[in-house]
């Protein structure tokens, strides 16, 4: 079997809603998302090696991406209609996201996704000592300046899913088939 079936594989048994292999080029990237984490709505900037400004520049960013010749965009959609469907559909987002991380990063490839790196309870840039991990960090999708909406909506895949929720997207990368 070869990687690149056995990714699929793992997303298909991991129980993500939709998937589309996707060229690295076509991963749309945008200024505007990445200095967006400024605001820091999230908490995590300049907290987490994952997310800006620790995580480089948007150049440095894309080209870490870059590094890898194929992708998978991968997406879960959860509900978010109520306080309690929110928090069991994070948990499953987690537990997904864990998953599916395990299974690439055994086969050398690397995950993207949604929010911060958490493979640490506290990441080490709190305390200003160096990443822990840093050839299993989790990277940040919108932290990497990735326009999730516009290549979510380039490849017709849902991110708005009306009332059955939103989208959480992960990029799955890879070098060999």
């Amino acid at each position: 079997m070869t990687i690149r079936e056995e990714l699929i594989k793992a997303i298909e048994e991991t129980g993500f809603d939709e998937y589309k292999e996707i060229e690295i080029d076509d991963i749309v990237f945008s200024e505007t998302v990445f200095s967006r984490c400024a605001r820091n709505s999230c908490g995590n900037y300049g907290k987490n090696y994952a997310c800006p400004p620790l995580s480089g520049t948007l150049e440095t960013n894309i080209a870490r991406i870059k590094a890898y010749k194929h992708s998978i965009l991968v997406n879960k959609i959860i509900s978010i209609k109520t306080r309690r469907e929110f928090n069991e559909g994070m948990q499953i987002i987690a537990d997904v996201s864990k998953k599916l991380e395990e299974k690439v990063n055994s086969l050398g490839g690397k995950v993207a996704g949604p929010g911060c790196c958490t493979i640490c309870k506290e990441c080490a840039a709190i305390t200003n000592e160096p990443c822990r991990f840093p050839d299993k960090i989790h990277l940040s999708l919108e932290g990497s300046g990735c326009d999730v909406v516009a290549t979510s909506q380039r490849f017709g895949m849902k991110y708005n899913a009306g009332t059955q929720g939103i989208g959480f997207f992960f990029l799955v990368l890879y070098n060999d088939y």
